[in-house]
């Protein structure tokens, strides 16, 4: 069997080095590729249980650094179809053609727009989509908060983001704590929350971008979510004629109910290794 490279930082798309994570082992062809997109400001780590799950699962499994949120460098991208080319070329750099897509809150937004994007060069299999809207309606409050205070918003977002019933104290500290380093780390090149937020909020692709992917599809609802509310979901749902599971979580799904992300996911991509 052919092994793709496990060294991942010597990938480069458009030039310059290019992060992610495979799960603690080397890519190996021709397993199918899950790859995992983080949402705003965040990185690959949020995927960190998944990506072990799934590799006992015999999936291969990719979660990359978007540019300026983590070890890939380069600036944060503009928009969030320049977030879905630059995922599809670092597939090509990793040499993976056979995918199964998920996204988690703006990162399900961008794979939303690469698997439409993908064309022959990349072969979308399946899609799964967590804590997702078409729109993603940011509050003009939220954004004039983050524009002026963005470390009290990160703040309010991850308190905003758990149902604390559903998650306890150390779960909700640790996400606030990688939200506020990956602000940090950040910062000499602005405000990354804003720029994410903004990402989400003009983003105006989703429904048209659905009509043309042919994959499966599962969309994964947060009964308690407040950032995404099942409400806002039901016309994408419809779009890309996809199943729907919910979860008793808020936003951040993987955070609160682990177990239940990873059965939604393998359930979805189970066809993949038959």
């Amino acid at each position: 069997m052919t092994t793709l490279r496990p060294t991942i930082h010597d990938w480069k798309v458009y030039g310059k080095p290019a992060f992610a994570s495979t799960g603690g082992r080397p890519l190996a062809a021709p397993k199918p590729c899950v790859v995992m997109i983080h949402g705003a400001a965040h990185n690959h780590s949020i995927w960190a249980s998944l990506s072990r799950g799934l590799v006992e699962d015999g999936f291969a499994v990719l979660a990359p650094d978007l540019p300026g949120h983590g070890l890939s460098l380069g600036p944060a991208l503009s928009d969030i179809g320049a977030c879905a080319d630059w995922v599809l070329a670092l597939l090509q750099a990793a040499q993976v053609r056979r995918v199964a897509l998920v996204g988690h809150s703006m990162g399900a937004l961008v794979a939303l727009e690469a698997a439409a994007r993908a064309g022959n060069a990349v072969q979308v299999e399946a899609l799964v989509l967590l804590g997702v809207a078409c729109p993603m309606t940011v509050a003009p409050a939220m954004l004039s908060m983050a524009a002026s205070d963005p470390m009290a918003t990160i703040d309010r977002v991850a308190a905003y983001s758990h149902t604390r019933e559903a998650v306890d104290a150390r779960t909700a500290d640790s996400a606030l704590m990688q939200l506020e380093q990956i602000q940090y780390h950040a910062a000499c090149q602005g405000n990354l929350l804003l720029h994410d937020l903004v990402l989400c909020e003009t983003y105006a692709n989703g429904l048209a971008a659905a009509t043309t992917v042919a994959c499966p599809c599962t969309i994964v609802v947060g009964e308690h979510d407040r950032m995404t509310p099942g409400t806002a979901v039901r016309e994408l749902v419809l779009a890309l004629k996809a199943q729907q599971v919910v979860l008793p979580t808020g936003h951040h799904l993987m955070a609160e109910d682990a177990p239940g992300v990873r059965v939604a996911v393998q359930q979805a991509f189970a066809h993949l290794l038959t």
